[in-house]
């Protein structure tokens, strides 16, 4: 009776402490349950996890329940419970499916076995995480049905339909919050599982929940650590094996992946309430293969192969720490790739980190190290000495430069503001780095404004003023302004200005500049001349040099007039050509030329 209760207690340890990964042959002699882990597949885009029942007459395999949605979440519909007058979704989840049991065959045909067959399931229990925001959920679901139905149930304060929108848009991540528990009937014994609800063809899964349940492997010793290989992002490691001849190995590379890094990284999750920024990385891929076959020319390779990843436990900086919340490793479910994912706590602070693993994403990544271990040779694990690195530790040289102190200064209390976005940060092919102070390509935004609006910023992505405020602070001991205007023939121009400066309240915007450049500059009549020194005026603040205001004259818009102006950037937006100079123009000595979009940047 005791050794019955050890043997159960150390196959409880080995669940939680061990590893997960493709092909294990080991298993503790003195226990009674012989099962085993063997494989974990990827059929159809779902993932397969398969265990050897340990029988006497040769392997005997049992699958584990896929727990894969394939049915698009886009074509739910929301339902009502009479009994319990709530509302709900209901997923179809795919249990057991011939088909993929067919192809786990075909794959696990190295192991010569004897039966494959899906492991029988007693019963399902579904719950969520702790910091979920779905409250009630089940599992409809009968012995032997190859679909189960997962029902989600709204609260009494949220609609069905919100859910179902909330699913939509955000499935993957929904879903990770649900945890479903079976008991499963294995080499004559139930067992508990648990598991995370995967959707097909977009399963990432987090391998410290499917560790080695019942052994832990040995450590490889037949194995000898010759280089470390420099790809284009980052750095891997290649070992030899002494066992046998001219057989190479490469460690899982964990290589972010910044190309993949855009606009839609940063996404909502429902279920959490919170913003996060996906982080893609590669765990291998042919072209790294590649490469470093063809580094270890001097070798002779006959054979060049990686490792398959095992572990990954994560070191995360304080400093990291403390402003975000970095989500758990998820692999997907052919182990090419994985996803990481950092919570922020607001989509401002998304979009700072983005843009900083966009311009210099050793930034982010010298605060994440990574200790592996992993899979050789179907039998041994190799345990990482070394903390490794998503990103080779060399800075990319297209991180905003600031031109002076004071135009960084400010830059970080108006982002927290979020006077100022990521958004509106541009860099030019000569290095510089300039942010967005003005903004009309569409004409979505009328420009007809108030002071208080031209004081303080109004608009969205695409037509915008960030406020006199925010240009006041970031133009501070003089900066480059830059001018850049489309017109309608399709040519584009642009004009620079040094020392360019604007007052504060006080002055009422009072706007200098010391030179136009010419050399960075595609114009040659200096249309801001007639503004220089003047103050801001709007159509219920004249502050013009002009005895009648020239905001009324000129389109109603805001702008440092004089008596009036060669420019007038926020005059009306034009869907068609004019001359008139009420709208968006630039006086080029003896003609008004008309702007279809115009920009006005600042250098930082």
């Amino acid at each position: 009776m005791k050794m019955s209760l050890k043997n159960a207690a150390l196959s409880l340890l080995y669940f939680y402490l061990g590893v997960s990964g493709q092909v294990s042959q080991c298993a503790p002699a003195a226990s009674s349950l012989r099962l085993r882990f063997v494989a974990q597949l990827s059929v159809n885009g779902c993932a397969l996890f398969v265990h050897d029942t340990g029988a006497s007459d040769g392997p005997h395999l049992a699958v584990e329940p896929l727990m894969c949605v394939t049915r698009s979440l886009k074509s739910l519909s929301p339902k009502v419970d009479l009994i319990t007058q709530q509302m709900y979704v209901s997923i179809p989840v795919l249990m057991t499916d011939d088909g993929m049991l067919a192809e786990a065959q075909r794959q696990l045909q190295h192991l010569s076995p004897k039966s494959v067959t899906f492991a029988a399931v007693s019963e399902v229990n579904a719950s969520t995480d702790a910091n979920s925001t779905v409250r009630s959920i089940a599992f409809i679901w009968s012995p032997h049905e190859s679909v189960g139905d997962l029902r989600i149930e709204t609260d009494m304060d949220r609609s069905a339909y919100e859910l179902s929108s909330e699913l939509q848009l955000s499935s993957v991540e929904s879903l990770q919050r649900i945890r479903l528990s079976t008991k499963l009937f294995l080499n004559g014994t139930y067992q508990t599982y648990q598991y995370r609800v995967s959707t097909q063809n977009h399963s990432f899964f987090d391998p410290s929940e499917y560790r080695l349940r019942y052994c832990p492997l040995p450590s490889c010793r037949q194995l000898r650590f010759i280089r470390s290989i420099s790809l284009e992002n980052c750095s891997v490691r290649v070992h030899q094996r002494l066992d046998i001849k001219g057989h190479f190995l490469i460690e899982p590379l964990l290589c972010y992946n910044i190309s993949s890094l855009s606009s839609e990284s940063i996404r909502y999750d429902f279920s959490r309430g919170k913003y996060y920024l996906k982080l893609n990385l590669l765990v291998q891929d042919e072209a790294s293969l590649q490469t470093v076959r063809t580094k270890l020319a001097d070798f002779s390779p006959l054979s060049v192969e990686f490792m398959r990843l095992w572990t990954a436990e994560r070191s995360v900086s304080s400093s990291l720490s403390a402003r975000f919340e970095v989500g758990p490793l998820m692999v997907s479910a052919n182990w090419r790739s994985a996803q990481l994912r950092l919570y922020c706590s607001s989509l401002n602070q998304c979009g700072a980190a983005r843009f900083s693993a966009l311009s210099e994403p050793v930034d982010l990544w010298r605060h994440l190290k990574w200790r592996t271990s992993s899979l050789v040779a179907n039998q041994c694990l190799l345990m990482s000495h070394k903390h490794l690195s998503s990103w080779r530790m060399k800075t990319i040289g297209s991180s905003p430069s600031c031109s002076t102190y004071n135009s960084c200064r400010n830059i970080p209390s108006l982002l927290r503001s979020k006077i100022v976005s990521f958004e509106t940060f541009r860099s030019l092919p000569d290095g510089r780095w300039f942010v967005t102070i003005q903004q009309r390509v569409s004409g979505s935004v009328s420009f007809q404004r108030t002071w208080a609006e031209y004081e303080t910023g109004f608009g969205h992505d695409t037509d915008f003023w960030i406020g006199l405020s925010a240009i006041s602070l970031l133009s501070t001991g003089g900066a480059t302004l830059r001018v850049e205007m489309r017109l309608w023939n399709g040519s584009e121009l642009h004009a620079e200005y040094a020392g360019f400066q604007v007052g504060d309240a006080s002055s009422r915007y009072r706007m200098t500049y010391r030179e136009m450049l010419p050399e960075r500059s595609t114009v040659s009549w200096d249309a801001m001349e007639h503004s220089n020194r003047s103050r801001f005026s709007t159509m219920d603040a004249d502050n013009d040099r002009r005895s009648e205001s020239c905001s009324d004259g000129y389109g109603k818009g805001g702008w440092w007039f004089n008596n009036c102006m060669h420019f007038n950037p926020n005059g009306i937006f034009s869907t068609r050509e004019t001359s008139d100079d009420a709208y968006m123009s630039w006086f080029s000595r003896r003609r008004w030329l008309a702007l279809r979009q115009v920009l006005l940047l600042l250098q930082i």
